[in-house]
C-alpha cells in the first residue's frame, strides 16, 4: 500500500516524516506500506504567538487567504482557535467558528486541489492518503474532488483508503465552503480511518470530519491525547494492524 502524506499547516515533509516516524517504521518493516511525504505549495509565516510551536522554518500550507482578498492576520483560522468554540454538536461547533470565514472558503482550495493532481500524475500512483490537521482538510477535499471527477468524466479514483490524524472536515470542491453532514449529503465514500485525540481541543473538527465519511466504513482509533499524532509503541501496534487489516479487508496492496 502505497500512501501520499500531507503534512498539517505551517509544518513540511520533513517535520511530518519526523512526526510520523513510529508508524512508518510499523508498517514498511513488513512491507505493508511505503510512504511518500510532501510539501505543501505555499510558503507561509506562523501567526503570531505560533511561532515556537511549529520549529524552524521552513513552513508550508495547502490554504492560505486569497491575495486578492483583504485579510489581516487575525482573520485566520489558526489566529483566532485560541478560542475555540464548544457546540451542542461538532457541526454546531465548526459553523460558530466558521462564522466569519476562514481560509478554507478561499480559492486557494482550487489552487491545491490542482497542485496534489499535478503530484499524482507525476509521482504516483497511489493507493492510499495521509492527511495531518489541515492536510486531512485537504485529503478528504480531494477524495470529493475523485468522486465528482468520477461522476462526471469517468476517470476512476486513484485513492482506495484514507487516513485522517486530527482532521477538520473538508471543502466543497467547487464552491470551497466547508461540508458539514447536517448541511449536505455529499459523503467520502472509500473506507476511512479517524485518529482522533479526546484531549485535543479542537477534536470536534475530527468528530465533524467523521461524520461526513460512510459510517459502513469509518474507522475511529481515540489515542486519548491532544492535537498530536500517537508515537507510543502499543499505541503504534495497535494502528499498524489496523491498517493491515483494512489493506486485508479492502484488497489493497
Amino acid at each position: 500500500m502505497r500512501f501520499l502524506c500531507l503534512p498539517g499547516a505551517y509544518g513540511s515533509s520533513d517535520k511530518f516524516q519526523v512526526q510520523l516516524a513510529p508508524f512508518v517504521k510499523e508498517l514498511t518493516e513488513d512491507a505493508t506500506a511505503t510512504f511518500h511525504f510532501i510539501d505543501g505549495p505555499c510558503q507561509a509565516v506562523p501567526p503570531e504567538g505560533f511561532e515556537d510551536y511549529f520549529g524552524n522554518p521552513p513552513y508550508f500550507r495547502f490554504i492560505e487567504p486569497d491575495k486578492d482578498v483583504e485579510k489581516t492576520q487575525d482573520d485566520d483560522i489558526l489566529a483566532r482557535i485560541r478560542e475555540f468554540p464548544d457546540g451542542e454538536t461538532p457541526e454546531d461547533t465548526m459553523r460558530e467558528l466558521m462564522r466569519d470565514g476562514i481560509a478554507t472558503t478561499h480559492r486557494s482550495g482550487a489552487r491545491a486541489l490542482k497542485y496534489l493532481t499535478k503530484i499524482m500524475q507525476e509521482q504516483g500512483p497511489f493507493d492510499a492518503i495521509i492527511g495531518y490537521s489541515e492536510g486531512a482538510t485537504v485529503a478528504a477535499t480531494l477524495l470529493l474532488h475523485e468522486q465528482r471527477r468520477f461522476k462526471k468524466k469517468g476517470v476512476k479514483p486513484m485513492f482506495k483508503y484514507a487516513i485522517f490524524f486530527a482532521g477538520w472536515p473538508p471543502m466543497d470542491p467547487d464552491s470551497h465552503a466547508m461540508i458539514l453532514s447536517d448541511e449536505s449529503e455529499a459523503m467520502i465514500e472509500i473506507p476511512t480511518c479517524h485518529i482522533i485525540g479526546s484531549l485535543d481541543p479542537y477534536v470536534h473538527g475530527s468528530l465533524a470530519l467523521y461524520n461526513v465519511c460512510d459510517p459502513d466504513t469509518a474507522y475511529m482509533f481515540d489515542h486519548a491525547k491532544g492535537h498530536t499524532l500517537p508515537r507510543d509503541k502499543d499505541t503504534v501496534k495497535e494502528l499498524g494492524d489496523i491498517v493491515r487489516e483494512a489493506a486485508k479487508t479492502y484488497g489493497i496492496h
